[in-house]
């Protein structure tokens, strides 16, 4: 592969000018020049944040496609990994693709010479939410353990709430504080009642939602968290009309709703997706009910013991490293896109670790994926328009244009990730879970639990406080003690029990989805860039959204390039269209994507009418 000056001198049209792809048909032999730049994480110029640079969204496997034989008699020998392939590089700020920048690597037990490598933030996934990713992982042969996370939710009064997990069907449990007096126990027993109502109303409000039953005043589209609770609990506090005399009585429904929207779904939500209780309440309600309904019932998994993100990312890089050493780059930055004369993309390079240097690498490639954030990607999109401004590319800058638009809707918040050993921000022995949610009813200013200097927190500020969550992460061996890792912290955590700081950015649910997914989309056979990240997939921003946006990038340029083939045979588009109804494309990456679906109960649940991907 050739690249720099010596690449530029290369006509477009030279065979050699790219590392080619050769497909084989009877007596027919048909070059072509296909290379992809994926593009994980770029510089931001901030010293004080840490970005992970796992792989996550280089899911982008390309498989091969077959075909049945067709009418001449012909058979396609398809593509795949890594013979046949479309060639793939890989692009990476980080100086490693296994071990991300943010995960930390520390003793197992009291032999020095086990390590044990904590990922940041922990790899845990919830079933029902995650069928791609479950798909992804028993693909490459990665062992996933279903696990039933218990949970504790707390303020700073007290801990207010304990879940037993199993999705609420084991047996309840009730806080230590609930023992102390009988007062006390009656009032935890009444709070539990209340709760369990509540939870059954969101199971079946989420049910009518997944199948769009839900009443006029609920179903709105751009219906928030915050106007979905003060509707219904509306509705609740006055239920019923007694027709004769034209009134309708209060029940303390309402406000039983209300609370357990704000102390139960507020804190859990604000874990899930790493957002503050402004962005909870400012969120899409369908997403969150969308969530309840796919979950409910299911377990949650992480990889086996010795297994982490590490183990990703080598696997999925594999391929990729297999082509040759100029295929992965590391301690890269790209700092800058350009439309090269004649079709496909110039990127500008240069060495990560030498920000001083003004020397700059070229490569010229057919097609682009930038998997990073959106902020970054807007501004190499920006570059790139005025390049295709300047040749007079209006159709391909118009895609792009959209694609700029659609990016600057989508919002982050910082987040922080700290590895310790303090459990002095724990609630108490008897109410300390797997998972331990602590969330400032009412802000306050919280003491300083360390006079010596401690790592970086948030102070609760009103709406735009985090739930402060905490997994214990236990050692498999007994003479090691857990690990804790906090996300948001709300209290000081002593600077002498940190193992690890990480500052991260989590992208935010996107408001109105129905806009702006749209626009995030190549939408053309012949588009020179792809988006791939949380937020280009519909849902909660999470790793699943990675995984599903990688896939449609991967599913969007095969079928790119079995248009070009056919036609370049001298095909008519309209003999392409009649005959790819006959053709069998294998799933994309050679993945069964209906393994992480699980069994006939779980997809009889999740089975809905409308399949518009909006939601789901």
């Amino acid at each position: 592969m050739r690249t720099g000056v010596e690449a530029e001198s290369r006509r477009p049209d030279d065979a050699d000018f790219l590392t080619n792809v050769v497909f084989m048909m009877e007596s027919v032999k048909v070059m072509l020049t296909r290379n992809l730049w994926v593009d994980q994480i770029l510089t931001t110029r901030s010293q004080a944040t840490i970005k992970s640079t796992s792989p996550t969204c280089l899911s982008i496997l390309l498989s091969h496609f077959t075909s049945d034989t067709n009418e001449s008699g012909s058979n396609w020998v398809g593509f795949s990994w890594p013979d046949d392939s479309i060639p793939t590089s890989l692009g990476f700020y980080s100086e490693s693709i296994e071990m991300d920048q943010a995960s930390t690597e520390t003793t197992r037990g009291e032999s020095r010479g086990r390590k044990w490598i904590i990922d940041v933030p922990m790899r845990g996934f919830q079933g029902g939410y995650y069928p791609k990713l479950l798909s992804l992982y028993t693909h490459l042969g990665l062992p996933v353990v279903p696990v039933k996370y218990t949970f504790s939710f707390s303020s700073s009064q007290s801990t207010y709430f304990i879940h037993s997990g199993a999705s609420g069907a084991s047996m309840p449990s009730l806080p230590s504080e609930a023992f102390t007096g009988p007062f006390r126990l009656t009032r935890a027993l009444m709070k539990l009642f209340g709760i369990a109502l509540c939870y059954l109303l969101l199971i079946a409000l989420s049910f009518a939602a997944w199948h769009d039953f839900l009443p006029p005043s609920l179903s709105s589209t751009t219906l928030t968290v915050r106007e979905f609770t003060i509707n219904l609990s509306s509705f609740l506090s006055h239920p019923i009309r007694i027709p004769v005399i034209g009134l309708y009585p209060w029940t303390p429904l309402g406000n039983v709703f209300e609370n357990f929207m704000g102390t139960i779904v507020l804190p859990l939500f604000s874990a899930v997706g790493t957002m503050t209780a402004a962005d909870v309440w400012a969120m899409p309600v369908r997403l969150l009910l969308e969530y309840v309904h796919t979950t409910l019932g299911t377990s949650h998994y992480h990889l086996a013991d010795g297994f982490s993100s590490a183990d990703v990312a080598r696997l999925l890089a594999a391929p990729v490293k297999d082509q040759g050493p100029d295929y992965v780059r590391l301690k890269t930055e790209v700092v800058g896109l350009e439309y090269a004369l004649g079709g496909g993309v110039r990127i500008k390079l240069r060495p990560a670790e030498d920000l001083e240097t003004t020397a700059e690498e070229t490569l010229r490639v057919e097609k682009v994926v930038l998997a990073t954030q959106a902020s970054v990607s807007g501004r190499l999109l920006r570059n790139l328009d005025k390049s295709l401004k300047h040749w007079g590319e209006e159709k391909e800058r118009r895609r792009i244009g959209k694609m700029v638009q659609g990016l600057q809707t989508v919002k982050y918040r910082e987040t922080i990730v700290v590895n310790h050993t303090d459990t002095s921000i724990l609630p108490p022995l008897a109410d300390r879970r797997d998972i331990n949610l602590y969330f400032p009813l009412e802000p306050c200013s919280l003491p300083e639990i360390h006079s010596f200097p401690s790592s970086p927190y948030f102070k609760p500020a009103s709406d735009s406080t985090y739930a402060m969550a905490t997994q214990i992460i236990y050692q498999k061996s007994s003479d090691g003690q857990p690990v804790l890792q906090t996300t948001n912290p709300l209290i000081s955590i002593g600077s002498k029990r940190v193992l690890s700081v990480s500052k991260l950015e989590r992208a935010l649910a996107i408001s109105n989805p129905h806009e702006t997914l749209p626009l995030l989309q190549s939408h053309s056979l012949n588009a020179l860039i792809y988006l791939a990240g949380s937020y280009v997939y519909p849902g909660i921003p999470l790793l699943e959204g990675c995984v599903g946006s990688a896939k449609d990038v991967v599913k969007s340029i095969l079928e790119g390039e079995r248009y070009h083939i056919e036609t370049e045979l001298g095909e008519s588009p309209d003999m392409w269209d009649k005959k790819k109804h006959g053709r069998k494309i294998e799933p994309v990456g050679g993945i069964d994507w209906e393994v992480g679906r699980g069994g006939l109960i779980m997809r009889a649940w999740r089975w809905r009418g409308n399949t518009e991907r909006t939601w789901s």
